[in-house]
């Protein structure tokens, strides 16, 4: 499959909310396809500076292709909770904008190789990049213990049928290893029960992804690391699309507040417009926070 690029949720307030120096300097820091970068670059100065960073080797690869020639662009292949670290290799004192989008990008759903799709055959892997992941979904499921296996599903994905999903499969994997992302969904359909439009395995999947991928251990280390690299009034807004992950950067926000480190601003955060919804079913569940350094 082509790395192709996708509609970028709540772009518009993204520029709106970020970008309030076009002549500075701002990170895209899960670049992806480039979708919010777009949107970044119509509202930079000829002088501004947008980094773009991305952890998939493909999107790098994309990413160089599309923004060929374009001047205000620095495009590292990198992960975002190296911000300082890259912040200083460019010899830049800070920035005055960070942007992270957490969701899982349309590319890396829909190439079954990668992993991640309970809806298309591939090997079970995961992760987003090999070289800082070593271990994958496959090595998750088929050597780690009943208890650990519940509580990954509990903690990452909230599964209320997490010991028994646990069961299945270490009862399916005495037989055999379970080796790809339809097999491991199949186990999981036949004993979470189906509810709605979403599929049993989701809670499992997204899990395994957030375990696999330590992206709690990131958001927290990427949230940090950029505020610290921010200038005075600079801002970092946070993408998210389901509650684990927007519980945890609101408590991050809200200790960097305590700490007098800044504001949140939009203290509800910002949600997609209805319009938006209407045509873009990934953003019904995003949800934008943003705050701001002193």
């Amino acid at each position: 499959m082509v790395y192709t690029e996708h509609v970028p949720v709540l772009a518009n307030e993204v520029v709106e909310y970020l970008i309030k120096r076009p002549s500075g300097v701002y990170i895209d820091g899960t670049a992806g396809s480039g979708g919010h970068s777009r949107y970044i670059l119509h509202k930079l100065a000829p002088d501004g500076l947008l980094i773009m960073l991305d952890v998939d080797e493909d999107a790098i690869a994309f990413l160089k292709k599309q923004f060929t020639g374009e001047p205000r662009v620095e495009i590292i292949h990198s992960s975002y909770t190296e911000i300082p670290h890259i912040v200083r290799n460019l010899n830049l004192s800070s920035v005055d904008g960070v942007l992270l989008d957490l969701g899982v990008s349309t590319h890396q759903v829909y190439e079954g190789s990668r992993g991640f799709s309970f809806m298309r055959e591939g090997p079970l892997d995961m992760r987003f990049s090999k070289d800082i992941s070593p271990v994958s979904a496959y090595d998750v499921v088929n050597t780690y213990g009943r208890e650990k296996l519940a509580n990954i599903f509990r903690i990452y994905g909230e599964e209320p049928y997490a010991e028994e999903v646990a069961d299945a499969i270490i009862r399916y994997r005495s037989g055999k290893p379970i080796e790809t992302t339809l097999e491991l969904a199949e186990i999981v359909a036949g004993v979470v029960p189906h509810s709605g439009k979403k599929h049993p395995a989701t809670r499992v999947f997204q899990a395994l992804r957030i375990y696999v991928n330590k992206e709690f251990d990131n958001i927290e280390k990427g949230i940090r690391g950029a505020v610290d690299v921010l200038s005075s009034g600079g801002r970092i807004g946070v993408i998210t699309y389901h509650s684990l992950e927007d519980k945890l950067v609101k408590n991050i926000f809200s200790e960097l507040k305590h700490q007098g480190l800044g504001r949140v601003v939009k203290k509800h955060g910002i949600r997609p417009k209805w319009s938006e919804i209407q045509a873009n079913r990934k953003a019904r569940s995003a949800i934008m926070r943003i705050f701001e350094k002193r």
